[in-house]
């Protein structure tokens, strides 16, 4: 059966609409040139003003004059007014211009206008009217407002005439660029409400970017994805720069700052164009998607740099002549790499290249206005800031759309992850009393290996018998016993005599022989109850508890020396060595365990110092016995 036709996607169609976008551009460029042919000039007659005049454009009756030099003034124009030409739309740039209006008054009663020159408007205007009580008024982008006659964010002018009245005003603007001289006249009531209205509609503008800048902002710091942040500083930077443009940060932030306040708005829009470079590359995931135009972004980002630095160190006038090409090239490069993103269907690509057109088709025609080849009534001032809020307003939908296609593509990834989680879920079940099982005989082959360590931590490792760390262990809890029970615990500490030379003479191997030998002999003769321990090198203890009384250790100790007076039998030969022995004595709680040890170690050196092979008491024997003797007797 036949195939129905497929659906092109959306971003396919998009992008096929915006390619023919700029052909319907340029048609629209040559109506306005059609448009633009000169008109009647009608600067010869006065003006005539009825009261109720509103928003009239005053350009086809303006009379222009150059004064390259800058040293006319107004007292002298009168003997240069043959030379006054017809405002044309190409007025000459970079020079002083005089402006001549002729008004009469046709109105019943005295009347006040207001005449308003439109942005972007020269830094310095000035009115020189003879008739009127204030003869010169000052306005102007480059002038404090304290300094301006009215206090308005475009420079204005107030006209008084009475009925009947007629007047020759004379306009001094000084621009290092071309200036817009585009004015209007108003009624001044009409004029009042105009700029309420104007006013209003700009705050919105602002108070749309300031919103979308703060929800960004908090979206930003819940997510830190990087997108969210150079968006809110591109349109921070933007939205300065139209502070400077529509001469609000003039009138109500840097009131005072002057040619100061002109910089803003060069600096703002090169600021502006950096982070759409940014803001582009992180948004459209140049790094990963698309290389080869991440270098081209890289060089265009280095463009824009120089232009904020151009923006910080040239004057304004010039900075704003330099900046306006390269912007407009910003911003056609950004199309282009947009619309190939959207061609790779990228998540909202194609809303990032309908927001650039829009603010692209805005900024040509302005620019265009501005060169004069389209005529003011068609492309209004307000065409960049429509375009802009529209632009901006875009770009957030595709944070959001590319945001919820990336939450998406996550979800995905989860769902795909559990799946695949679930199948391995029985297989790991089946396992699981495996695992179970091994761990419960790993973890008692773990608590055996535990003690046998625990106990060879505490076991000599040649002898067998207790290590100097058991030493003291058993000694601290014989002590206990000791003091709880009221009985006297003896020490034997003994150091064998004639070790080394058996040791240096038949090899380290038959001196471990023969102190394994020792200890074996040591463990039988002393009783079930007492501790063998090796205290180190050839000296070795025994701890007694439960000793009856001094000769009962001594005989203890005896019995030992006698022992190890026999031969000892090692793979060298047949040795004999002695033994030098000391014992301590103590009856908790007086003293301690270290004077214990102290006190055998000192009988055992008198043992050595007395001849060795022999048996010495420590100096606490004869109160310990006496002790004893008074304990048996109560």
């Amino acid at each position: 059966m036949p195939q129905a036709p497929r659906r092109r996607p959306p971003c396919a169609r998009a992008a096929q609409t915006l390619v023919r976008l700029p052909a319907d551009l340029g048609l629209l460029v040559l109506l306005g040139l059609l448009l633009a042919l000169p008109a009647t000039h009608a600067g010869e007659q006065a003006l005539e003003l009825h009261g109720h005049e509103r928003a009239l454009r005053l350009r086809p009756h303006l009379d222009l004059l150059a004064d390259p030099s800058g040293q006319l003034r107004a007292e002298q124009l009168a003997a240069h007014a043959a030379e006054f030409r017809p405002l044309s739309r190409r007025h000459p740039s970079g020079t002083v211009l005089w402006l001549r209006l002729e008004l009469r008054s046709r109105a019943a009663e005295p009347g006040e206008w207001r005449i308003e020159f439109g942005l972007p408007a020269a830094e310095r205007i000035e009115l020189f009217d003879a008739g009127a009580a204030a003869p010169r008024q000052l306005g102007g982008l480059g002038v404090p407002l304290a300094e301006r006659s009215l206090d308005h964010r475009t420079p204005l002018f107030a006209v008084r005439l009475a009925p009947g009245e007629q007047r020759t005003l004379y306009f001094r603007v000084a621009a290092d660029q071309r200036p817009n001289l585009s004015a209007r006249l108003w009624d001044g009531r009409d004029f009042v409400r105009h700029s309420h209205v104007t006013t209003l509609l700009l705050a919105l503008y602002f108070g749309l970017l300031l919103g979308l800048a703060c929800y960004n902002l908090l979206v930003f710091v819940a997510l830190r994805e990087p997108s969210f942040l150079l968006y809110v500083l591109l349109v921070s930077c933007f939205a300065a720069a139209m502070l400077g443009f529509t001469g609000l940060g003039a009138q109500y932030l840097w009131t005072g700052s002057g040619p100061l306040g002109v910089r803003v708005l060069p600096l703002g829009l090169a600021l502006a164009g950096a982070c759409a470079v940014l803001f582009a590359a992180s948004f459209l995931d140049s790094r990963s998607r698309s290389p080869h135009w991440r270098r081209l972004l890289l060089g265009a980002l280095a463009v824009q740099l120089a232009l904020v630095l151009a923006a910080l160190l040239l004057p304004p006038p010039d900075a704003l002549r330099l900046l306006a090409p390269p912007a407009l090239g910003n911003l056609l490069f950004l199309l282009l790499f947009g619309l190939r993103c959207a061609r790779r269907r990228i998540a909202a690509a194609g809303v990032f290249s309908a927001a650039l057109l829009v603010l692209l088709g805005g900024a040509a025609l302005l620019e265009l206005r501005h060169l004069g080849l389209l005529p003011g009534h068609l492309v209004s001032l307000d065409v960049l800031l429509v375009g802009s809020a529209l632009a901006m307003l875009l770009l957030s939908v595709g944070l959001a759309e590319r945001l919820n296609t990336l939450k998406r593509q996550m979800l995905e990834a989860q769902a795909a992850t559990l799946a695949t989680q679930r199948q391995s879920l029985l297989a790991l079940q089946g396992q699981e009393r495996i695992l179970e099982q091994r761990v419960a005989e790993r973890t008692e082959a773990l608590a055996a290996a535990n003690a046998r360590l625990q106990e060879l931590a505490l076991r000599d490792a040649l002898t067998g018998l207790a290590n100097r760390m058991a030493l003291c262990q058993h000694l601290e809890h014989a002590w206990l016993r000791a003091e709880r029970r009221h009985e006297m615990l003896a020490l034997i500490l003994l150091d064998l005599d004639g070790f080394k030379p058996i040791n240096d003479r038949y090899g380290h191997q038959a001196g471990d022989q023969l102190l394994a030998e020792v200890a074996r002999r040591l463990q039988a003769g002393a009783r079930a109850a007492d501790l063998v321990a090796r205290l180190g090198g050839d000296e070795f203890v025994v701890v007694c508890e439960a000793m009856g009384s001094a000769e009962q250790a001594e005989a203890l100790a005896a019995r030992l020396l006698e022992r190890l007076a026999q031969p000892f039998r090692l793979s060298g030969g047949e040795v004999c060595i002695g033994a030098s022995i000391g014992i301590g004595f103590a009856r908790p709680p007086q003293g301690s365990s270290d004077e214990l040890l102290r006190d055998a170690d000192a009988a055992m050196y008198a043992a050595k110092a007395a001849g060795r092979n022999g048996i010495r008491l420590g100096r606490c024997a004869a109160p310990a016995l006496d002790a004893a003797v008074q304990r048996d007797e109560s």
